[in-house]
């Protein structure tokens, strides 16, 4: 038996069960919970691929990482991890939960910038003013973000924080003081900012909230944070590298990689910078940088100044014909929906190019709405898949409780006022693929 043709069985026995995952053989890790991620899939489905089609020491690769559960549930398997994504905030979050931290490391380094933070904030160190510190860094456009967001007495907590944290001189734990530093702000609900919404990615001012004290929810998470790195054995783990870089333009040789799991944009995606900004701007990352930057995403309804030189001459026919269909309708809405399989086709084929050959690759992804249409993305992308050279075993379905997904709220009318983002949250689809 070939190794594509043991793949291939492996890989359709495991699209063949139970994919929805509500109730998991094991709980999730606890460094699942550092920090909110919207629409993230559930730890047990990268499980199941990563366990049934690799070994320890084989490389697993997310290509569009977000929070990193796939890298999580990889790297904590033994095998070496690699996650590729475009996001800082998501850089962030996949390299902290794959990295081994001592937990008393994390404590001791978390109340020592709780301590430089109180006294900044105090008004006791230097700088003597933080808050004027930061922002004598920031373009006036990310300024007026953060006043628009932040209260004055927020602003200057959040300031000293930010200066206590540049303090830490281990690079992994600063990392992680950051991550921890943007769970302050990208919260389900509450939070420090003036925003409802930050972890479903829509957020609206509130005129009566009351945020809560940054340095002092930043205490309670550090402690939590510590909790969840005594969960790891040093021993089991295997590597990580988290790169900065683009699905559809990968920095991977051919040939090297065992797995991929991962899940895209939909046609209709998230717009998760409109959440990642609120913290990325005290981080370091100017607004207008940050816009520019959200061009680039895949799935973003701005093309920007986007290089293109990854565009195909032309998308398999069956997509062509969902794209001409939506046309029909609204043609605007139709290029927007054009762009993102072309740059689905760059990514597709940028994964068909790194695997090894009987390697396979796993792309969980839903139909979306665009219009009153239903776009049949599944569909799309294993066409897609199958136009690049992958043999697609199967497309599975995957039932969703959405009320244990994290997805966008809404209030009012729910009938009336459903987008397409919810609309399609009731079933998504996993792709099943195998390089030849």
């Amino acid at each position: 038996m070939t190794s594509d043709t043991a793949t291939h069985l492996r890989l359709a026995h495991l699209l063949a069960g139970d994919l929805a995952f509500q109730s998991p053989v094991r709980e999730a890790h606890p460094l699942y919970a550092l920090h909110p991620f919207a629409a993230r899939f559930p730890h047990g489905l990268a499980d199941h691929f990563i366990s049934g089609l690799t070994q320890p020491g084989g490389t697993v690769l997310d290509p569009m990482c977000g929070s990193g559960i796939t890298l999580l549930e990889g790297w904590l398997a033994g095998r070496s991890v690699v996650g590729v994504d475009l996001d800082p905030l998501a850089r962030r979050q996949s390299a902290a939960r794959t990295t081994v931290l001592d937990p008393h490391a994390v404590r001791d380094a978390g109340h020592a910038t709780i301590r430089r933070a109180a006294d900044l904030y105090a008004g006791i160190g230097d700088p003597a003013d933080p808050l004027a510190a930061v922002r004598d860094g920031m373009d006036a456009a990310t300024q007026q973000f953060l006043d628009y967001w932040f209260f004055p007495e927020t602003q200057q907590e959040l300031a000293a924080l930010i200066l206590a944290i540049r303090a830490e001189p281990d690079a992994d734990l600063r990392n992680l003081l950051e991550v921890i530093f943007s769970s302050t702000i990208v919260t389900k609900s509450g939070g420090v900012s003036r925003a409802r919404d930050l972890a479903h990615t829509r957020p609206h001012r509130v005129a009566d909230k009351t945020p809560r004290r940054p340095i002092r929810v930043f205490a309670n998470l550090v402690g939590r944070a510590a909790d969840a790195y005594t969960a790891i054995n040093p021993d089991m783990v295997g590597e990580s590298r988290i790169v900065a870089g683009d699905a559809r333009v990968l920095p991977l040789p051919d040939d090297s990689v065992n797995l991929i799991v991962t899940s895209p944009p939909y046609a209709n995606a998230l717009d998760y910078m409109r959440a990642h900004k609120f913290s990325l701007a005290w981080l370091g990352d100017p607004i207008p940088s940050l816009t520019d930057l959200r061009a680039q995403y895949i799935g973003s309804e701005s093309a920007g100044n986007r290089a293109r030189q990854y565009v195909p001459a032309e998308l398999p026919a069956p997509v062509q014909t969902v794209v001409d269909q939506l046309a029909i309708k609204d043609a605007p809405k139709s290029r927007v929906l054009r762009r993102y399989f072309v740059d689905m086709q760059a990514a597709i084929g940028e994964m068909a190019r790194v695997l090894r050959p009987g390697a396979a690759a796993v792309i969980v992804v839903g139909p979306s709405v665009m219009r009153g249409i239903m776009i049949p993305t599944h569909q799309c992308l294993a066409a897609i898949a199958a136009a690049v050279g992958l043999d697609v075993v199967a497309v599975a379905p995957r039932n969703l409780d959405r009320d244990r997904r994290m997805m966008p709220a809404r209030r009012g009318n729910q009938a009336e006022t459903a987008s397409g983002i919810e609309l399609r949250q009731y079933t998504e689809y996993v792709i099943g693929a195998v390089k030849l």
